[in-house]
């Protein structure tokens, strides 16, 4: 069985409450959207987001730890640190839970505004038990607001809803790196296990809503600002995105697939 784990930040460090709760319901959604029902939520929350969505597979596990604190006299890096560790230890919760409560054989990762196909629990139910696990490589990016989507193939280098894990291994994406506390970007842990690809895209990364702890608004024009456009080193960078991106247009198809309306 797999369970998905969705760290909730609090109440305190959000901008706007109202519009996270909408962000996480429709990343809920998107999650109980699977073809194969032998699967568990395990939402991890200082305070439950406002919503009236509701599955049968869907638990809230409420962290007994304090939220980090946000301040105007905090520096903008002390207060993503903050938030970071806070997503880390959730994550950690909500496996140790998954683990004792369901006996689950492996755990997902999936932040609170993100999407996943509607077929990850399938593969994962259908696969060997001796994989150790696997990373998401393809996926998708949504800018917010834009009626397209950029895929990548670097899903698991830009976003934190690309792990899948047998529980006893999230400790190894734990606290191991200064700007990513739970490093996502990880295939090979204790330089000898190795996680395989997930053999098709299966996430979407919702960028620039407002919510996101790292690609803010702001992030995501530092992402795309490439400074002198007729430099080598802009030219190569350029040529790098078009070997790694692809604009693809929002089909019913992968509307239904990823439950992204």
């Amino acid at each position: 069985m797999l369970t998905f784990v969705v760290p909730v930040k609090s109440k305190t460090v959000t901008s706007d409450w109202n519009k996270f709760s909408q962000l996480f319901e429709s990343t809920l959604k998107s999650i109980c959207n699977q073809t194969d029902s032998n699967f568990k939520v395990v939402v991890v929350c200082h305070e439950i987001p406002e919503t009236t969505f509701s599955h049968q597979n869907l638990h809230y596990l409420q962290a007994d730890f304090e939220p980090p604190i946000s301040n105007d006299l905090e520096s903008s890096e002390n207060s993503y640190r903050g938030k970071e560790i806070d997503k880390g230890k959730k994550i950690l919760l909500g496996a140790e839970y998954a683990s004792k409560e369901f006996k689950t054989d492996y755990i997902m990762t999936v932040d609170s505004d993100d999407f996943i196909s509607k077929n990850i629990s399938a593969f994962v139910n259908n696969s060997s038990k001796h994989i150790p696990g696997w990373y998401i490589k393809n996926g998708y990016i949504h800018f917010e607001g834009k009626k397209f989507l950029v895929k990548t193939f670097k899903f698991n280098d830009l976003c934190g809803s690309s792990i899948i894990v047998k529980p006893e291994l999230v400790k190894y994406f734990i606290g191991i790196d200064s700007t990513f506390y739970f490093d996502h970007r990880l295939t090979t842990l204790d330089s000898s296990i190795e996680l395989k690809k997930v053999p098709f895209s299966a996430g979407i990364y919702s960028v620039g809503n407002g919510e996101n702890i790292y690609m803010s608004s702001q992030n995501v024009k530092k992402f795309n600002n490439h400074g002198n456009w007729i430099s080598v080193q802009s030219l190569k960078r350029l040529y790098s995105k078009f070997q790694n991106y692809r604009f693809r247009f929002i089909t019913p198809g992968l509307r239904e697939e990823f439950y992204f309306y």
